[in-house]
């Protein structure tokens, strides 16, 4: 059952949300301007006006006649006890006590100042003064001018924000595309992001996705690998078991339906015996051909490799009537896989032993040069034709000299482990009469 298709959901870019940020911070700002400076301007036209105004007052008052202030002045003088107006000039300002007022006169206001102007014979006059106060800045008439260059303001913000938006995202969208690119892709190697520059969370952003890839693609590698392996194992072990599989079910079936002698019953048991072990010695090398093939470069560490030879030396002669020398003073120490190159020199050793039916062996390591290493193994057996050095290298091939029962994977272990350590197995004639194995691997590079 397929879930139902989810709803598109809008979701603003960050463009977008950038764009409707520094406009909404551009009109916090304007707004807290306006009101800031309304405050100030109210204050400072105020007190210029009232400036102005005390100046005409005492120019006013100074002269002998109050009512001739000075131009485009409205002036109004009454008496001080019963209100009448004695004179004005211009329009007729109200009536006020002393003091400074803002009153509307003819649907204009003005800044009106009231003061009383004693006279030397008869009643003392109250004489108001008053000057235009729609010359200030705050003024309702400019209320609209003041919004639009607010709106322009606004309009030019998101504009900016807008604009400033797509560069600061231009590495993001870079970004989204290769992503998306990716995604369509069928997972080849030429599918790769390629690190954005020019915003640092994008850059952060891309270098970790690389990473991922990196570590994706090596995972993906390693469960091919590991597939590969499987398989390879799998095919082997089905093709090279059948024989004797076959061998070893045709000599029961002889042990239970036939009666044998006791000498024919033995053979019969040798011959199981013999199987048994050919069967187990091929699942091991198969085995040990699998895990070479899942090596990691990660799991490489460094190798003393005279310490290695003699190990590989005492193991082999406990276990053998045979005579093995070590040089090795000067090998030093090579970064590999120590269980596998350990499986290599083994396998020679081993080898020498069950079929070349070798008493001595020589094992020598020394460097050519400072990148490389040559452990060669030298036997007194009874050797391999030279026609055949190349051809037992491959896997299930087994030499005219070699002894039944193994599994002609010995010197195809030999040679995967060369190569995996940047190296490559040859086989030639010994000094000593047998057969000469010559190893040579890279000596590697410290795991970073």
């Amino acid at each position: 059952m397929t879930a139902p298709p989810t709803r598109a959901r809008f979701t603003a870019s960050l463009r977008t949300r950038v764009a409707i940020a520094a406009a909404v911070a551009a009109a916090v700002v304007v707004g807290a301007l306006v009101v800031l400076s309304s405050i100030v301007l109210a204050n400072n036209d105020v007190a210029q006006l009232d400036r102005r105004l005390d100046a005409i007052v005492n120019a006013s008052v100074s002269t002998s006649d109050p009512r001739d202030p000075a131009h485009d002045v409205l002036s109004t003088g009454r008496a001080a006890n019963t209100g009448q107006v004695m004179f004005q000039r211009g329009f007729q300002l109200p009536q006020l006590p002393p003091g400074t007022h803002t009153v509307a006169v003819n649907g204009v206001d003005y800044r009106v100042r009231t003061v009383a102007v004693p006279r030397d014979a008869g009643e003392d006059l109250l004489v108001s003064i008053g000057i235009r106060a729609d010359s200030i800045l705050l003024t309702p008439a400019r209320i609209p001018l003041y919004v639009s260059i607010g709106l322009v303001a606004l309009l030019i913000a998101a504009g900016l924000g807008w604009f400033l938006g797509g560069v600061a995202t231009r590495p993001l969208r870079r970004l989204t595309e290769q992503t998306r690119r990716l995604g369509a892709g069928d997972g080849s190697p030429g599918d790769q992001i390629v690190p954005v520059r020019g915003v640092k969370e994008a850059e952060d952003l891309s270098e970790a996705m690389v990473l991922m890839l990196v570590r994706l693609a090596a995972a993906r590698e390693a469960t091919t690998r590991s597939l590969q392996a499987a398989q390879d194992f799998a095919a082997n072990a089905a093709h090279e078991l059948r024989t004797p599989l076959t061998a070893m079910r045709a000599d029961l079936d002889t042990l239970r339906i036939h009666d044998l002698p006791p000498q024919e019953r033995d053979e019969v048991v040798a011959d199981l015996s013999r199987a048994q072990r050919r069967i187990e010695s091929t699942i091991t090398a198969l085995g040990q051909l699998a895990s070479g093939q899942l090596a990691r470069d990660e799991d490489r560490e460094p190798i003393d490799v005279e310490e290695l030879l003699d190990r590989v030396a005492r193991e082999n002669m406990r276990s053998s009537d045979v005579s093995i020398e070590v040089h090795a003073d000067e090998a030093g120490i090579v970064f590999g896989w120590s269980g596998g190159l350990r499986l290599a020199v083994d396998n020679l050793v081993r080898n020498a032993i069950t079929h070349g039916r070798a008493h001595r062996i020589v094992l020598t390591a020394y460097r050519p040069d400072p990148s490389g290493l040559e452990i060669t193994v030298d036997d007194n057996g009874c050797g391999l034709p030279a026609a055949e050095h190349s051809a037992v290298l491959g896997r299930f091939s087994r030499g005219s000299t070699a002894a039944s029962g193994g599994s002609g994977l010995g010197l195809a272990l030999v040679a995967q482990q060369a190569a995996l350590h940047g190296g490559r197995i040859e086989l030639s004639d010994s000094p000593l009469g047998g057969l000469r194995a010559t190893l040579r691997i890279a000596s590697g590079l410290p795991p970073s």
